[in-house]
């Protein structure tokens, strides 16, 4: 249900939430909540920038981020006129198919009007403008500086009461209290092991070792409009290469360049190696045009051994407590599904909590927990199945692997390669990495049909 369909709904009085983390998934859950809570805090352990820039607890903030279609659609629609917002900061609105010259799957991607579009920006701009929207919201309070150390609890620790926290240069802990809790800690999340102390079983995992690694540098281009394209990617072929590379425009008239290598392959960080892994890349574009190109920044890198799920849905959780973001899954960030999948989940929450506002106007949130964890798992899946599909590709990646996996790598294939040259297959595909479309269209007659008979 679209929340601009909503009836317009009263706070339940006198009820509190906490967010655990000032990531995107938080803010974005902290503005979803703060329509049911008459008070949301939202716990960050650092000091928050008061410009866009790259924070210490987000270290993969200095790396390209994508914002796919759906999750721009979502975020939108929680703050209108963000968009434009961002385009006046700096932002390009880029066409995914007509702007964009994607290497992929051993050679270039149809170039045609798709309609699929995405903003392309830093992250910190991203998340900096939110925030902003975010701040200025009367019943979301930022308390900065402080650490959560764990749950606070009822007496027979079925529901979630608060949080313990203390705050940078102090010794003393502090209770928090609060009718729900929300754990948007991201990917270093200590849920688990409080859970595992309060007498809860261990949450079972998902994991796939990938082993991925980034190295990114801010360039500026003297004449970026010599180029007949916005953004440019070249992705690897699996098995055979490990290696890839995209310059995207952000803000200030500035270039991103991020490389990636999976399987320990990762990309050096020094000038001359740097240089040469992109060199090594399946075409020779990008090494052309960082040869004009002018260096701003220091190399960045970053590494990511897993994709990592953690499956709450399936075990019993207190009430009161709700797990989002990397703190529940965290994916390869090459698909760049992670703020989008993020920013569904937070329409998933705001759903859950509309129904629940509906049962109990009075503010019981009793099966809350339970209901949210298990429509976001569904929320998942999808991503999720994207992005291990496409990982299992290497032999040498470890995790568990589908007994039809190798008929979907087949299939697969031959989209990817009909996509060099087929509009709609093109289409189709974009439409269901973007999470516009489930992966099911890629199955319908019209694509068979095409993947059959080429």
């Amino acid at each position: 249900m679209s929340t601009n369909t909503k009836k317009e709904i009263h706070r339940w009085e006198n009820q509190t939430a906490i967010v655990i983390g000032s990531s995107i998934t938080g803010l974005l859950a902290s503005h979803v909540l703060s329509k049911y809570f008459a008070k949301v805090t939202l716990i960050e352990r650092e000091a928050l920038p008061k410009t866009p820039t790259a924070r210490k607890g987000v270290p993969q903030g200095q790396h390209i981020h994508v914002l796919l279609s759906k999750g721009e659609a979502i975020i939108e629609q929680f703050f209108q006129g963000i968009l434009a917002e961002l385009l006046e900061q700096g932002a390009t609105r880029i066409d995914t198919a007509d702007d964009m010259r994607w290497f992929h799957f051993g050679d270039w991607k149809v170039q045609f009007p798709s309609g699929i579009t995405y903003h392309s920006q830093s992250r910190p701009l991203l998340e900096w403008t939110i925030r902003n929207r975010i701040l200025r919201q009367p019943h979301i309070h930022c308390l900065e500086a402080g650490n959560v150390t764990q749950f606070l609890t009822n007496k027979d620790k079925t529901r979630i009461t608060g949080v313990k926290i203390t705050r940078h240069h102090q010794t003393e802990e502090e209770n928090l209290l609060a009718d729900l809790v929300v754990d948007a800690s991201g990917r270093g999340s200590r849920t688990a092991q409080w859970l595992e102390t309060l007498g809860y079983p261990k949450v079972t995992e998902s994991a796939l070792k990938i082993e991925v690694g980034y190295a990114s540098r801010l360039y500026r281009l003297p004449n970026s409009s010599q180029y007949p394209w916005k953004t440019l990617f070249i992705y690897p072929k699996p098995p055979q290469n490990k290696r890839g590379g995209v310059i995207a425009p952000i803000e200030n008239d500035l270039w991103i360049v991020t490389l990636v290598g999976w399987l320990h392959d990762y990309p050096p960080t020094d000038e001359t190696g740097f240089l040469e892994f992109v060199k090594s890349l399946a075409v020779p574009d990008l090494y052309t045009v960082l040869q004009q190109a002018q260096a701003q920044t220091p190399i960045v890198p970053h590494k990511l051994p897993y994709n990592l799920r953690r499956h709450y849905e399936h075990m019993p959780l207190p009430e009161g407590l709700i797990i989002l973001g990397d703190a529940l899954c965290s994916f390869n960030p090459v698909y760049g599904q992670g703020i989008s999948t993020s920013a569904w989940s937070a329409l998933t929450l705001d759903n859950c909590l509309h129904k629940q506002h509906r049962q109990s106007p009075s503010g019981d949130i009793t099966g809350l927990s339970r209901s949210v964890q298990q429509q976001v798992a569904k929320v998942i899946n999808i991503p999720w199945l994207l992005a291990t599909s496409e990982d299992l590709r290497y032999p040498e990646v470890t995790g568990v692997k589908p007994f039809w996996m190798p008929f979907l790598h087949w299939y697969i294939a031959r989209v990817h390669r009909l996509s060099h040259q087929d509009p709609l297959v093109s289409l189709r595909f974009l439409q269901v990495i973007h999470l516009l479309k489930p992966p099911t269209v890629l199955f319908k007659p019209d694509i068979i049909f095409r993947v059959l008979s080429r």
